[in-house]
């Protein structure tokens, strides 16, 4: 196999400031090297009619509805790329591609004070059941995602920056017009999310979700519960357990262009990379695009038969969070002392480095080292550097104290305890809580490794079960959501709970203006005040990798889509070979 030092081809991401995927430098590729060049149309061929292909996703997931703090999960993103309503997918290029199946045309600005966006349905858009995606499934969608208890009483949406920031929706035949409140001046309004579930199908299960903010609450966790019987892609839901499989058929009633060649997909949750790599060489899978990737499914893929992979940066970065409602890591000084006690370079060496020889310690929350707007904060702070000496330091000016056995006391005398969640299926986490216990042993304080099931990652950190977790995020190329999906302290997905007056003020700042230059400098304001804050502790953008039977066409990695290889699910297909 080939070896190939692979940079990344979306100009937009090194340049407008991308969550994941450029820079990502040493790849490694095998018959997919035309990837490197053209990833947007690398493994191109034409299909055979009908097939069938079962694809593995590497975690499960604990909620069918994405609206939700729960259900705002990679894996289960990618289990519904064949029904979900996005707006539209990033390619490789940084190039946003307006959702064929939903949109005639892309979202156009029709007033700047107040800012309103029109959308123009596609002519036969519908819920994959004949019900016509109408305006009332807009407002669905913005009282799910309000954070608005006189909408959604008792709703905990994964993020509110969209939904609370509408003041009215209206529609016109296929046209509908999202106005926002005079304060909305995103930089990123044509990328907003404006759509997830069908208004018709909360109505039929009894739920008067438009003027009861409890029934629309109920109709939210209907929704969780319960596998989708409707669509608006592709495919359509046959059979599905929460969790463990998606099995599609094609939709007849998609609107979309593309034909639809493939009889069944089946999504299929098999738990550890190793487990995926070796279904995959014995012909029980025809492919993956997990979140992670390792040396030793590299070179267990480099003997495989009539399988092509490679290796690049994806869509997420991993790390470390603290919970701050954590009886000792409520004190802000504590947090600095562990994250300056955190050696982040060991740990990269002992775990990505073994995939990526020259990847890099990722200094800054929102943009890539690569990025214009990347500025590195963290490095004058010490955070990350596994400097025992200034953490002690920090600790000792704060009152601290230190037993005859080395261990660490509050100023009031109490011992800290903490314990490190990660996710049992990933390694490099195993090996990430390792090495942090191991250092902050040396500075005094015990801790439990705990690890999470690989389908209770979501309800673990609802819950916030953890004093400290590593886990990734997963994004397309957008910023200006973004700090406030994390850190406001009304979002639904600030899983340690992190309250900063202050830092809300400088995230609802990043909202204020629809330059994207100046939204990237004010998103670097809000970066540093959660740095000064000890919060979230950065590691890096993690190398992933895709691995396709040889078998199947149209099939390619996409760093910027939470769906990765299913960003363009309706053009998969088995290779015609006639």
């Amino acid at each position: 196999m080939k070896r190939h030092h692979m940079a990344a081809v979306a100009a937009f991401a090194c340049t407008t400031l991308a969550l994941a995927g450029c820079g990502q430098g040493n790849a490694v590729s095998s018959s997919l090297d035309d990837c490197v060049t053209d990833a947007d149309t690398c493994n191109s061929g034409e299909r055979a009619d009908g097939g069938e292909v079962t694809w593995a996703i590497d975690a499960g997931w604990s909620s069918w509805n994405q609206n939700t703090a729960d259900g705002n999960n990679a894996y289960v993103s990618l289990a519904l790329a064949g029904s979900w309503p996005y707006t539209g997918q990033f390619d490789q290029n940084g190039d946003f591609i307006v959702n064929e199946g939903l949109f005639a045309a892309e979202p156009e600005l029709v007033s700047e004070s107040p800012v309103s966006v029109e959308y123009t349905l596609k002519e036969g858009a519908n819920w994959g059941d004949g019900t016509d995606v109408t305006v009332d499934d807009f407002i669905y969608h913005w009282y799910a995602r309000s954070g608005n208890e006189e909408l959604c009483a008792g709703c905990t949406p994964a993020t509110t920056t969209y939904g609370s920031q509408v003041a009215g929706i209206e529609g016109d035949g296929n046209t509908v017009t999202v106005t926002y409140v005079d304060s909305y001046h995103s930089a990123e309004w044509r990328y907003e999310e404006v759509l997830s579930l069908p208004a018709h199908v909360a109505e039929e299960q009894g739920f008067d979700w438009k003027n009861d903010p409890a029934a629309m609450a109920a109709a939210e966790l209907y929704f969780s519960e319960t596998a989708p019987t409707w669509t608006t892609g592709p495919y359509k839901i046959d059979d599905a357990a929460m969790g463990e499989y998606v099995i599609y058929t094609p939709n007849e009633d998609w609107a979309g262009d593309t034909e639809v060649t493939l009889d069944k997909l089946t999504f299929r949750v098999i738990e550890g990379l190793d487990n995926i790599v070796t279904s995959l060489r014995n012909g029980e899978i025809d492919g993956s695009s997990p979140f992670s990737a390792t040396s030793e499914a590299i070179t267990q893929l480099e003997t495989a038969d009539n399988v092509s992979y490679s290796v690049a940066g994806g869509p997420n970065w991993e790390h470390i969070d603290l919970n701050t409602r954590n009886e000792f890591l409520s004190d802000q000084v504590l947090r600095t002392a562990v994250f300056q006690a955190i050696d982040l370079e060991n740990i990269i060496e002992r775990t990505y480095a073994f995939v990526q020889s020259d990847i890099e310690r990722k200094n800054n929350h929102l943009f890539r080292n690569g990025s214009e707007y990347f500025t590195d904060y963290l490095t004058a702070t010490g955070q990350g550097t596994g400097d025992i000496e200034m953490a002690r330091a920090t600790l000792e000016s704060a009152g601290y104290s230190w037993d005859s056995d080395g261990n660490l006391h509050t100023p009031d005398g109490e011992q800290v305890e903490l314990n490190f969640r990660y996710l049992e299926t990933r390694e490099s986490r195993k090996i990430t809580g390792e090495l942090t216990a191991a250092t902050l042993a040396d500075l005094g304080i015990q801790v439990e490794l705990k690890a999470i099931p690989a389908d209770a990652l979501g309800s673990v950190l609802a819950e916030a079960d953890f004093d400290i977790i590593n886990f990734g995020w997963s994004s397309d190329p957008l910023f200006v959501g973004s700090a406030s999906q994390y850190w406001s302290s009304e979002s639904g997905s600030n899983f340690g709970h992190l309250e900063d007056p202050d830092l809300d003020a400088l995230i609802e700042d990043i909202n204020g203006t629809l330059d994207m230059d100046e939204a990237a400098a004010r998103a670097n304001e809000a970066v540093k005040r959660v740095i000064e804050d000890a919060y979230v502790l950065p590691i890096v953008d993690a190398p992933v990798m895709v691995m396709v039977s040889d078998r199947l066409v149209n099939v390619r990695d996409n760093w910027a889509s939470q769906q990765r290889a299913a960003y363009n699910i309706a053009e998969w297909g088995v290779a015609d070979t006639e």
